[in-house]
C-alpha cells in the first residue's frame, strides 16, 4: 500500500485522516525538494506521528523510487509532500507508476498555497494557468513564465507565480528576485505591460508571520518579506469587489 499524503504548510495543517494513515504506516518518507514548511520542522512531524521520517532527495523521487514501490508491495508506505501532493506532475507520475505495478494507492490531500490565494481578496475563479519563475543561470535563462503571464493578462486573468527552490543549495527565490527577472525580460522586449500591473506578494502563508502585500512593482520592492516560501501573483483585470478586497486584506493603496 502506498499513501501519498499532503502535509499542508505547517505541522498543525496535517489532517486527522493523514495523521491516522501515517501512524499506521511501516515506513514514512518525505519529499523535500519542491517546498518546505512555512513554520515548523521535520522533527515536529515525527513527534506528531510517533516515528522517524526519512527525507528523499530529488533523484530518489524521480529516478530511484522503485525501491519504495518494492516496499509498498508488502508494507504500508507513505510519501509525504508539503502542501497538496497532486499539484506536481512528479507525484501524479508516482501514482501512475504504482498503478502499473498493481500497487494499491491512496491520496490524502493537504492545504497548499492555492488555498490561501483567496486570502488576498482576489476571486479564485479568475485565475489562469499557474507558472513557475525559475532562477536564471549561465546558458539557462528561460522566459516562458513571462509568456504565461501575458497570455493570462490578455484574457483578463490573474497568474499565480510559484518561485524556484534549489534545495541542494539551501536557496529559495524571494519575490524581489522574481520581480527583477520579470523587469529584465520586460526591458529586453521593450514592453511596459507588467510595470503597469498590480502585483500581490505572499510570504510564509500558514505561519504566524505570513505577509500579503499588493501594489505596483515598486511598492512590492520596497517591502521587506522575511518569511518563506514566497509566492507572487500578477493581477489581470480587477473588478470593484477585488479592489476593495485587496485594500482590506492585502494592504493595497492605489
Amino acid at each position: 500500500m502506498l499513501y501519498l499524503i499532503g502535509l499542508g504548510l505547517k505541522p498543525s495543517h496535517l489532517t486527522i485522516e493523514g495523521l491516522e494513515a501515517l501512524k499506521a504506516c511501516d515506513r514514512v518518507y518525505l519529499e523535500t525538494y519542491t517546498s518546505h514548511y512555512s513554520t515548523g520542522k521535520k522533527a515536529d512531524l515525527e513527534d506528531l506521528i510517533g516515528k522517524a521520517v526519512t527525507e528523499l532527495k530529488r533523484e530518489e523521487v524521480e529516478q530511484e523510487f522503485q525501491k519504495i514501490f518494492d516496499e509498498a508491495k508488502t508494507k504500508k508506505v507513505a510519501l509525504c509532500v508539503f502542501g497538496n501532493p497532486m499539484n506536481a506532475t512528479t507525484h501524479l507520475q508516482i501514482i501512475l507508476d504504482a498503478h502499473e505495478q498493481k500497487i494499491k494507492t491512496e491520496i490524502i490531500p493537504g492545504l497548499s498555497i492555492f488555498e490561501f490565494v483567496s486570502f488576498t481578496g482576489l476571486e479564485r475563479y479568475k485565475f489562469g494557468r499557474t507558472t513557475s519563475i525559475v532562477f536564471h543561470e549561465q546558458d539557462y535563462e528561460p522566459e516562458s513564465f513571462y509568456d504565461t503571464i501575458l497570455e493570462n493578462k490578455k484574457a483578463g486573468l490573474h497568474t499565480i507565480c510559484l518561485l524556484d527552490i534549489k534545495k541542494h543549495e539551501n536557496k529559495m527565490m524571494d519575490v524581489n528576485h522574481a520581480i527583477s527577472l520579470l523587469e529584465r525580460i520586460e526591458e529586453k522586449r521593450e514592453s511596459s505591460i507588467l510595470s503597469e500591473s498590480i502585483f500581490v506578494a505572499l510570504a510564509g502563508m500558514g505561519s504566524g508571520n505570513g505577509q500579503i502585500k499588493a501594489g505596483m512593482m515598486e511598492d512590492i520592492k520596497k517591502t521587506k518579506f522575511s518569511s518563506y516560501p514566497q509566492t507572487l501573483i500578477v493581477c489581470g483585470k480587477l473588478n470593484e469587489k477585488e479592489i476593495e478586497g485587496l485594500r482590506v486584506l492585502s494592504e493595497f493603496n492605489e
